[in-house]
């Protein structure tokens, strides 16, 4: 069985439309997300529509609970100025008639979720397994994990055959006797020095538990254009012309 699994879209369209259409080219039958469909871009309402139609299943990451939080104006308070001003202006979309079910739906995903795929057990988790919102930050520039890393990826690897977290928006594969703990990236702001949208495919059967982690090019511009109109931050433009 083949399984995409996307993270961190943050109301980019255009990005998340063509990781889509690259995963329909791929014969997957299962499409899971680990949280951040809405926040820093202009198309929350649009991304949730896309990703409650096309995902088998979804967990909220931190801009989904917060942007949903009743005390909404404490919780932003503990991000910078710019992510701040984006998460008030995707909350006022959602609490608009239109988006009141894009609301809703936000609020009642789980924190993660445990998953049967091929008799396999995976956990989705958008920080980490202990901590909802922890910033696991895999140094990829090593390419291997840190000793003490090591040891939380294979605690993990004892309960889990398959680990899928999200947040750093930087991807990484660790493979530990036939086990995998993966980060797909962002789809919607990636933050490796690599602008293009980032997922993973894992083909997942008895023997073995393989992952991909896919690059695509998609046309950030029309991002960029549908920001500015929405009176965004600019700032967040130039992130993704370089994927920082």
């Amino acid at each position: 069985m083949k399984v995409a699994f996307i993270s961190d879209i943050h109301g980019n369209l255009e990005a998340l439309s063509t990781v889509f259409k690259d995963i329909d080219t791929r014969g997957i039958e299962v499409i899971s997300c680990a949280g951040d469909i809405v926040g820093y871009y202009p198309h929350p309402l649009e991304c949730v529509d896309l990703v409650r139609k096309r995902c088998n299943h979804i967990i909220k990451g931190n801009h989904d609970e917060v942007v949903t939080d009743k005390n909404f104006n404490r919780q932003k308070s503990w991000f910078n100025e710019i992510a701040a001003h984006s998460l008030s202006w995707t909350r006022e979309r959602l609490l608009e008639s239109e988006g009141a079910i894009h609301f809703h739906f936000l609020e009642s995903l789980p924190i993660n979720k445990e998953i049967l795929i091929e008799e396999r057990k995976v956990l989705l988790a958008h920080g980490t397994p202990e901590d909802k919102w922890e910033y696991f930050l895999y140094p990829y520039w090593l390419g291997e994990p840190l000793p003490e890393q090591k040891v939380k990826l294979n605690k993990w690897l004892k309960k889990w055959e398959l680990v899928v977290i999200g947040h750093t928006h930087q991807p990484f594969i660790y493979k530990f006797r036939r086990k995998v703990v993966l980060n797909p990236g962002s789809v919607g702001q990636p933050r490796d020095g690599n602008p293009k949208a980032s997922y993973a495919v894992v083909e997942i059967n008895k023997s073995k538990i393989n992952g991909e982690i896919v690059r695509l090019d998609y046309d950030f511009r029309k991002t960029c254009d549908a920001l500015l109109e929405a009176d965004l931050h600019e700032y967040l433009c130039s992130r993704l012309a370089t994927g920082n």
